[in-house]
């Protein structure tokens, strides 16, 4: 009887270490990096792309807290606390969770990104720890950076194009009104008037090409939105009274609402959109702006009950020298785009139909998320 319990043991046993063996395996063969801790937050299993990806082994966590050695420190150089680490925190409340831009760091002491997910291990309905896959993105932020690299290379040649195209117009105006005056050996009043117009446009684009340039980090301060949409409500109220347009602002709440920006760069991005707006509208009229306040981001909206633009021509704007305006450059959506999208990490949305109006939608982040 003993005997045959013995068996039985030394049996289960060897099943117990071949399935242990089988997954171990199983985990070896997948590409990401995967561990699993269990409620004290000790280590229980660790695949061989973790130990590849980050140069740490089982062993090397029996004297040392895992957080400690691979996520000590975030991309700012700021230690974090275990208290603080979203892992941690999965672990406490076993819930799922997924970190798209985050990093860990490697035995030799360098740091590699990483994006994770984060799965509640279950043992017979009860919560026993955590399953934590991770991914080295290295590869793909620099693949997504030479994507960047190329996509400035062709509007750089497509500005190119288009600043020979703009400006070889009015020189080649100049160039022939200045040889007929020569061969006349006269000055012409409505010769001066034409070639001071070609000079204005000529002025105007390297303007608005100035200010595509990429400001300095260290130039930013805190600025409350509210007080700098309603300074540019306050500068283009005499011209909309002009056309009849009525400028109406819509704040959700009284309180200040905070970003970091170059202030004078997000006027000029709300001049623009007014004065646009205002221009579709010509007269009798009204433009909306409203500011939603988010978590994590602030939303200015632009609307106006103008005539509207096309599909076509909505996928369009922004495109350097396209415009729906007959004289227009295109380039100061360029430059609102620009200074939204690259100079303030924001974004830039239009919604628009035919005879129903247009909608300019600004999405802007909270310095510190809501309330700071």
């Amino acid at each position: 009887m003993n005997s045959s319990a013995n068996i039985s043991e030394s049996e289960l046993k060897n099943e117990v270490e071949k399935l242990h063996s089988l997954n171990q395996l199983i985990l070896d063969s997948v590409a990401e990096g995967i561990y699993g801790i269990d409620l004290e937050a000790n280590v229980i299993f660790w695949n061989k792309a973790a130990e590849e990806l980050t140069g740490f082994s089982m062993s090397d966590f029996q004297e040392n807290n895992l957080h400690n050695l691979i996520h000590h420190t975030n991309q700012q150089g700021e230690h974090v606390p275990l208290t603080d680490c979203p892992v941690y925190h999965a672990l406490i409340s076993g819930e799922s969770l997924f970190v798209e831009d985050d990093i860990f760091w490697k035995k030799d002491g360098t740091s590699f990104p990483v994006e994770y997910t984060i799965k509640p291990m279950q043992e017979q309905g009860k919560h026993v720890g955590t399953v934590i896959t991770f991914r080295d993105m290295s590869e793909k932020i620099k693949t997504e950076e030479m994507l960047a690299e190329w996509e400035k290379l062709l509007v750089v040649g497509q500005m190119s194009a288009g600043i020979a195209h703009e400006i070889r117009n009015p020189i080649t105006s100049l160039k022939g009104f200045v040889q007929l005056m020569k061969e006349s050996k006269q000055l012409n009043e409505e010769y001066f008037d034409i070639m001071d117009s070609e000079f204005n446009r000529i002025e105007t684009i390297i303007k608005e090409l100035l200010m595509f340039s990429k400001p300095q980090k260290t130039s930013f301060k805190q600025h409350d939105i509210k007080d700098l949409v309603s300074q540019v409500v306050l500068l283009m109220e005499p011209q909309a009274v002009m056309k009849n347009i009525r400028l109406v602002t819509n704040w959700q709440s009284c309180e200040s609402v905070y970003i970091s920006c170059l202030d004078h760069q997000i006027k000029q991005v709300f001049i623009n959109l007014i004065k646009n707006a205002m221009e579709a509208i010509e007269s009798d009229g009204e433009i909306v702006l409203t500011i939603t306040t988010g978590q994590k981001e602030v939303t200015i909206t632009v609307k106006d009950d103008g005539p509207g633009i096309s599909p076509d021509h909505v996928e369009k704007l922004g495109q350097p020298f396209y415009s729906t305006k007959e004289s227009g450059t295109g380039l100061g959506m360029m430059v609102t785009t620009n200074i939204i999208k690259n100079n303030h990490r924001g974004s830039l949305e239009v919604e628009s139909e035919v005879g129903k109006g247009t909608v300019f939608e600004v999405r802007l982040p909270l310095v510190g998320g809501k309330g700071s």
